[in-house]
C-alpha cells in the first residue's frame, strides 16, 4: 500500500512478436526506487504475427537439443536450444534506442538510484526464460561494473536446462523463488514428464490419448538424444484447488492460467480463471494407457547405443 509502479523500459518485442519484455520500477512515495523488475512474457497465442506463434511453440518444445551458455561456454551447463532462441530475442530487443542490458546498466549503475534490487520474473515460458535471463544479466552487468542483488522469481516454469545448469543457477543466486501450482502440468516439463501421465487420476480425469502419445514421444526423443532436465531449487509449491466439471485439457488450462496463480498467491481484484469450451468429457474406459501400460514400460525397452 502506498507504492506505485512505473514502466521504465519497453514493453519491447521482436519483429514477429514471439517474445516481449519490459522493465518496471517500484517506488514507495517520492523516494528512491525500492526495486526494478525485468518481466518476461510467457506464451501468447493472440499475437498478430502467425510466425511469432510458431516461434513460441519452437521455444517451448525444442528440448531434445541442448546448447552451452553463450556467456560461459566452458561451463558444462546446457540449456534447451529453444530457450536460447528466446534469450537471443530478448537480448536484441530495443526500446527508446536502448537494449535492455544498456538501459539496466545505466539505471542500476547510477549513484542517484542507490543500487536497487533487480528482480527477474515471468510466467510459463516467461518463467523458463527467467532462469536464463537472470544469470545472463548478472554476468553482463558485472562486465559493465554494475553489481546489484538479483533475485530470479519464476511462476509455472518448465525447466530450462540440465543438472549442470541447475547447479550453476543455484550457485549463482543465493536467493531465488520458484512458484508452481501442484496441479499445473507445465512445470512437469521437462524434468518429470512421467508425472503428467497421472496428475489428475485422483480426480477421475484420465490423460487424453493424444496428450499421452505426445508426452511419450518427447520422452523418447529426449532419451534418444541423451538429454535430461533438472529444476533449480528451492521451490515454493502452491497447493492447487481442483476445478470440478472440466475436461483434462480444461483443467490444465485453468491450473496454468495467470489468474489462478494470482488467486493461489492471495491476489485480489483478479478476473475469473480460464475455462475450457464445451462440456466435460469422460475418456473411453480403455484408453491407450490402460491398453499398453505406463509409457515408461515401453521406453524401458528402448536402448540407446
Amino acid at each position: 500500500p502506498g507504492g506505485s509502479w512505473r514502466c521504465a523500459w519497453g514493453p519491447a518485442t521482436n519483429s514477429d512478436e514471439s517474445n516481449l519484455a519490459f522493465v518496471a520500477t517500484y517506488h514507495y512515495g517520492p523516494g528512491l526506487p525500492v526495486f526494478a523488475a525485468v518481466v518476461v512474457r510467457g506464451t501468447d497465442f493472440y499475437v498478430d504475427d502467425g510466425w511469432g506463434i510458431v516461434e513460441q511453440i519452437w521455444e517451448d518444445l525444442d528440448v531434445p537439443n541442448q546448447v552451452p551458455l553463450p556467456w560461459a561456454v566452458a561451463n558444462p551447463a546446457r540449456i534447451a536450444n529453444g530457450t536460447l532462441d528466446g534469450l537471443t530475442d530478448i537480448q536484441q530487443m530495443t526500446s527508446g534506442g536502448q537494449s535492455m542490458l544498456s538501459y539496466l546498466a545505466g539505471y542500476l549503475g547510477s549513484p542517484a538510484n542507490n543500487k536497487p534490487v533487480l528482480i527477474v520474473t515471468g510466467h510459463s515460458l516467461g518463467g523458463c526464460l527467467t532462469t536464463v535471463v537472470a544469470p545472463w544479466l548478472k554476468f553482463s552487468l558485472a562486465q559493465n561494473s554494475v553489481n546489484v542483488p538479483i533475485v530470479p522469481c519464476s511462476f509455472a516454469a518448465p525447466t530450462a536446462g540440465d543438472a549442470a545448469f541447475a547447479a550453476y543457477f543455484n550457485s549463482t543466486f543465493s536467493y531465488s523463488l520458484r512458484y508452481y501450482n501442484t496441479l499445473d502440468v507445465v512445470p512437469f516439463g521437462w524434468a518429470n514428464l512421467p508425472g503428467v501421465d497421472s496428475i489428475y487420476d485422483n480426480y477421475g480425469l484420465t490423460i487424453p490419448d493424444s496428450v499421452y502419445l505426445a508426452v511419450g514421444g518427447f520422452e523418447l526423443m529426449m532419451r534418444v538424444a541423451q538429454v535430461t532436465y533438472t529444476q533449480p531449487v528451492p521451490s515454493s509449491p502452491l497447493p492447487g484447488v481442483f476445478l470440478i466439471g472440466q475436461t483434462w485439457t480444461g483443467e490444465l488450462a485453468h491450473q496454468h492460467h495467470t489468474t489462478t496463480y494470482m488467486q493461489l498467491l492471495g491476489g485480489k481484484s483478479v478476473t475469473a480463471g480460464a475455462t475450457a469450451s464445451g462440456h466435460s468429457v469422460r475418456m473411453q474406459r480403455h484408453s491407450l494407457r490402460e491398453r499398453f501400460g505406463p509409457i515408461n514400460t515401453l521406453l524401458a525397452k528402448v536402448h540407446v547405443d
